[in-house]
């Protein structure tokens, strides 16, 4: 079942979102050729481009935040709550949705976003076809690359999607522990989501006393980096699942509906 809330719920998010990834690739080649020293532009020209390019790039992250926002929001907490529960669907299920779909654009935002630099790159001359599809600039870059530079980076990016789903969870945990009031809704659900970025602070701090001081990291060698990679992949999944059995708890059993 979680599948076929998936196939609905990507396809909704990405209806809105598309286009603004759109225009903002656009803008991206009209800032590049702006930019560019090939030919002669007008001063003024360059700095509609940023603007233009900087209006479209604060629209994706402020919408993308809405929608995780909006979509949790309206589909569990608002009115589509009362036909969404009683679905042949768990709560568990409806989250994981919520925070799969949510994850999968962030994931699509960052590509965009690499995209964007590299038209960017392209359309101002910085960078040209060629290098790009040069086939010595990529052994180049394979030859500096060892298997432990490869195996840190895999875990870069494993921990980085692990602390965007932690992230998002944060965000849907305070959704609903704020409409566990009749009124101040979004007060109450701010006033949680500081709580939250609170404890993370504490907890942060905790892991870093048993970790030791950063200093003292940095001179160990690959141990104790290792160390802290261990220690911030585990506090990551225990404040995501923290929050995951929150949202789980109050929907499961103490949901207030709008």
């Amino acid at each position: 079942m979680l599948g076929k809330l998936l196939k609905y719920e990507i396809p909704a998010l990405g209806r809105k979102l598309i286009p603004l990834y759109i225009a903002w690739l656009v803008a991206s080649v009209l800032l590049g050729f702006a930019v560019g020293e090939t030919v002669a532009k007008p001063e003024i020209f360059v700095v509609i481009s940023a603007l233009i390019y900087s209006m479209v790039t604060a629209a994706v992250v402020v919408m993308a935040v809405i929608l995780v926002v909006q979509r949790y929001r309206q589909s569990l907490l608002g009115d589509e709550g009362y036909f969404n529960m009683v679905l042949p669907v768990t709560s568990l299920e409806h989250i994981a949705n919520k925070t799969i779909s949510a994850l999968i654009w962030v994931v699509i935002s960052v590509v965009a976003a690499a995209l964007s630099g590299l038209l960017i790159a392209l359309s101002s001359g910085a960078l040209s076809f060629r290098e790009l599809f040069s086939m010595d600039m990529w052994a180049e870059i394979l030859k500096g690359l060892d298997l432990g530079g490869v195996a840190i980076s895999i875990e870069f990016i494993i921990l980085a999607l692990l602390s965007a789903a932690k992230s998002i969870l944060a965000i849907y945990a305070a959704l609903t522990i704020g409409h566990q009031v009749s009124r101040r809704v979004w007060l109450a659900s701010i006033g949680a989501y500081i709580g939250f970025m609170i404890c993370e602070s504490f907890v942060g701090w905790v892991a870093m006393l048993i970790s030791g001081n950063m200093e003292s990291l940095m001179m160990n060698g690959p141990f104790a980096s290792q160390s802290f990679m261990a220690i911030s992949f585990a506090t990551t999944i225990l404040l995501g699942a923290a929050y995951f059995f929150l949202c789980n708890y109050f929907i499961g059993k103490r949901l207030n509906l709008d």
